[in-house]
């Protein structure tokens, strides 16, 4: 399946698991069978545009081009608009860290009971998950998971676990309580338009 594809794939995924809708409600509504959705879904069939039509309106989604400067301006206005648990993501290759990293946590607890510490890291990497990060915030938080990754099964993983946690809880701090940039007039007249 192509890379492009799969993302906006995996957004429609996203979309359709958090208002609860199942899969054989949606094919109910978009005239699909359940079957074809799943193997949308799971990368084993490339959809065809009108079948991807199709499921995206079933959900109240429209699909649309949009000049690629505009872009940014339209993922603000849509993620103003969004629901909480609807994921609007500018760098899709983020969203599998951030699975891969829940599904560690998950793990980890499986194994080794719950903590604090786990408990911290896997809300905030809920938290990030729902954020545009600048490539420097995505670097430190892929470097921490791959920390995470390299200690989980040492017998030194502890206070390891505390500092990723920690890490992990500052950025979401600096993240959640930066300070609101001054906003920009939607025009300004310059000094030569004094004629305007």
């Amino acid at each position: 399946m192509a890379y492009q594809s799969e993302s906006l794939i995996a957004q429609a995924r996203e979309i359709r698991e958090a208002s609860g809708v199942s899969q054989r409600a949606l094919s109910e509504r978009a005239g699909l069978t359940q079957s074809h959705i799943s193997q949308i879904e799971s990368g084993k069939l490339e959809p065809g545009l009108s079948s991807f039509i199709d499921m995206t309106r079933a959900l109240d989604l429209e699909l649309m081009l949009v000049p690629k400067k505009l872009v940014p301006a339209v993922l603000g206005l849509v993620k103003a608009q969004a629901m909480p648990d609807m994921h609007i993501h500018a760098g899709q290759p983020n969203d599998k860290r951030f699975a891969r990293a829940e599904r560690l946590v998950k793990k980890m607890k499986h194994l080794y009971g719950s903590s604090a510490d786990l408990d911290r890291i896997e809300d905030t990497i809920r938290f990030l998950r729902r954020v545009n990060l600048s490539d420097q915030e995505m670097q430190l938080v892929r470097e921490l998971i791959a920390r995470l990754e390299r200690y989980q099964a040492s017998a030194q993983a502890a206070p390891v676990v505390h500092d990723i946690a920690q890490n992990l809880q500052r950025l979401r701090n600096s993240l959640a309580h930066a300070a609101p940039s001054e906003p920009r007039p939607a025009y300004s007249l310059d000094d030569g338009d004094a004629d305007a």
